[in-house]
């Protein structure tokens, strides 16, 4: 065979590859566009949908379950729709979404937010009564806020102040999944050391920093009038526990110093503010769900060239927090927040279908960037 021949079957080859390895994915995006962690979510998809070969498409529903809803079904109604559609429950607004997507076969994937059980009667388990239905890539948030509470219970034990101690909880909202199991596990420490924690306030600042310093002010005014010393603040993400923050140094309090905090996001601002000491911890990494979700449609898409249909199924991921032990380590290999140099192929499991060996640690992460 001469080379031209030679060059010739291979460009065909993979022509041929490429169109059968091809596929298209629109993510609906809930967040809006310029809020830092649902901007990493769709960062981290894009470095991952790169690796992979896939196209890409993101729609932002700006923080609108409605308007989310409406741009979720007008993608199904499309004349040439994606092969794979990604949404998030946020507020539990996606099944409106996924009937519409299956009127069309159209194959959903659940991110972050899972259907919560009222609604799972509804619409049932992957592959079940929706055969479009995959699964979902969900972290821990249980196990995150349970985190974030340990770790304000131990900072106030080794403080000079005498139980019970004063806490102050903000959460993002009350119908969002993570949420709530964020909250839940917040709480189940709380119950578990009724005699050392009282929580005065639970309060809910729609995940926005400045309703958080608006709430924290009333909560420090109220607690003076009662001659009561707030101990710690519990924020359910980093922008809350920044509107906490502010509204601290606007009444004469210090952060670190005078007031035990935590957040979660794993923002930029929030890891600065862990290494001067004013956080105990970030925690999270669940922005990096946008690749984990790439990663198992790519091994899906691979299983179902090959005649497996069998859904992703659930993917439960672990949250880690980064505090002074990790800090530098993390600001040191990803504080540019450059996703790309992350080679995600390395997460992909191949032939296998278990879904529980996805490796998608933070230690697996840092093995699998280029240097």
């Amino acid at each position: 065979m001469t080379s031209s021949i030679r060059y010739l079957a291979s460009f065909i080859a993979l022509l041929f590859s490429s169109s059968v390895w091809a596929m298209s994915v629109t993510f609906v995006n809930p967040g809006k566009e310029g809020e830092r962690f649902w901007d990493m979510v769709t960062e981290t998809m894009r470095a991952a949908a790169t690796d992979f070969g896939i196209e890409l498409e993101v729609i932002y529903a700006q923080r609108n379950r409605v308007r989310m809803a409406e741009q979720g079904v007008a993608v199904t109604q499309r004349q040439t729709p994606p092969d794979y559609l990604i949404l998030v429950n946020e507020e539990q607004a996606a099944e409106k979404i996924l009937l519409a997507a299956s009127q069309k076969q159209i194959r959903t994937l659940m991110l972050l937010n899972d259907f919560l059980p009222e609604q799972r009667t509804r619409v049932g388990l992957p592959g079940g009564v929706h055969k479009n239905l995959l699964g979902a890539i969900t972290p821990d948030n249980f196990g995150a806020g349970e985190r974030m509470m340990t770790a304000l219970h131990r900072c106030v034990e080794q403080s000079k102040m005498q139980p019970p101690y004063h806490f102050l909880a903000i959460g993002g909202d009350k119908l969002t999944p993570a949420s709530i199991d964020r909250n839940g596990g917040a709480l189940s420490v709380v119950d578990n050391h009724k005699n050392e924690i009282k929580l005065d306030r639970f309060l809910y600042a729609n995940w926005n920093r400045s309703e958080a310093k608006a709430l924290t002010h009333s909560y420090l005014q109220w607690a003076e009038r009662n001659q009561i010393t707030p101990a710690a603040i519990w924020s359910a993400n980093d922008p809350i526990a920044f509107g906490a923050r502010d509204a601290l140094q606007e009444n004469g309090l210090q952060a670190g110093k005078d007031v035990c905090m935590v957040g979660l996001n794993w923002s930029a601002e929030a890891l600065q503010l862990v290494r001067s000491g004013e956080l105990l911890l970030s925690d999270g990494g669940h922005f990096l769900a946008g690749a984990w979700s790439m990663v198992a449609l790519k091994d899906y898409h691979a299983r179902l060239q090959q005649g497996d249909d069998q859904p992703i199924g659930s993917v439960r991921f672990q949250m880690q927090s980064i505090d002074a032990t990790n800090v530098d380590q993390y600001l040191n290999r990803l504080g540019d927040e450059n996703w790309g140099k992350i080679d995600f192929n390395r997460f992909l499991l191949g032939d296998s279908s278990k879904n529980h060996d996805y490796d998608f640690s933070l230690k697996h992460v840092f093995n699998s960037i280029n240097h």
